[in-house]
């Protein structure tokens, strides 16, 4: 298959690189398998911002899935829609990400699969990719001073409270 060809490799085990990637999947990714002539075929895509992820995908991102599947991600500038990443077919990848409890098509009601939430540090970096992908940071004037506010946004009111109940745990004020 066209997969072995390019090296493509799926992970053994759970690591902490393979949270943050599922974090960054969360918030910038989309998976489903599409009816072509062959037949139904995985997709797997990964987009961010044009102009403001293009570093970031340059630099983390691609390392990132090299590290996890051995890819040498094709990325580019898809111009028409505004953002900066990548899309791939592949099956394997489809089903590995759908067996670890992502869901296929629109992330209404996505949460962290359970191989994260039994392992602090799979937490802390699914979390981070979830920042890196749909969190941003900036400072409120209040009372005279400036108080730092972080944001992440979903669609998922499951992801929301879980993340609101995870980030509490560790000593930070969240709300929802």
């Amino acid at each position: 298959e066209n997969e072995i060809k390019r090296g493509f490799t799926l992970p053994k085990k759970p690591t902490e690189d393979l949270a943050e990637e599922v974090g960054l999947h969360i918030g910038d990714g989309t998976m489903n398998f599409y009816l072509q002539k062959t037949g139904y075929n995985g997709s797997y895509a990964l987009r961010g911002h044009l102009m403001d992820d293009r570093q970031h995908y340059e630099t983390r991102i691609k390392k990132l899935y090299k590290t996890i599947f051995n890819l040498n991600l094709p990325l580019r500038e898809m111009k028409s829609t505004g953002v900066f990443g990548f899309q791939i077919w592949s099956n394997s990848l489809v089903i590995f990400k759908h067996r670890l409890g992502l869901c296929l098509g629109k992330k209404l009601d996505i949460d962290l699969p359970r191989f994260i939430l039994k392992n602090e540090l799979y937490v802390r970096r699914a979390i981070k990719g979830i920042f890196d992908t749909d969190g941003t940071i900036y400072f409120e004037h209040k009372n005279n001073k400036l108080y730092p506010r972080i944001i992440i946004g979903t669609i998922s009111q499951r992801l929301g409270l879980r993340l609101q109940k995870l980030i509490s745990k560790n000593g930070m004020n969240a709300t929802m």
